[in-house]
């Protein structure tokens, strides 16, 4: 005799709605969760790159004093700042 199979479920990606929100030297950044972007967005930055993709996402989201903090920051600040905002949208890298 055989066991009834189980339910088939389709696991829906969790969407972080919360933007992100960061402080560098005393200028406030917020940038949108990378799992809830708008639909503008998603259209304008399309077939970009992963690289200029997310600094158009960047340069659509940031005021120009957050751009002018970003552009000032140490490059291992800056990544450890990026990683933040992945870990914040719940986007896992995977292994490797």
């Amino acid at each position: 005799m055989t066991s009834p199979k189980a339910p088939i479920t389709i696991t829906t990606p969790v969407s972080v709605k919360d933007n992100f929100t960061y402080a560098v030297n005393g200028v406030e950044i917020q940038l949108p969760s990378l799992t809830y972007l708008k639909p503008g967005l998603v259209r304008r930055i399309r077939r970009l790159g992963d690289v200029d993709a997310m600094y158009t996402l960047l340069e659509l989201s940031l005021t120009p004093a957050a751009l002018a903090a970003l552009d000032d920051m140490d490059p291992d600040a800056y990544h450890e700042m990026l990683e933040a905002w992945r870990a914040h949208s719940g986007i896992s890298l995977g292994e490797s």
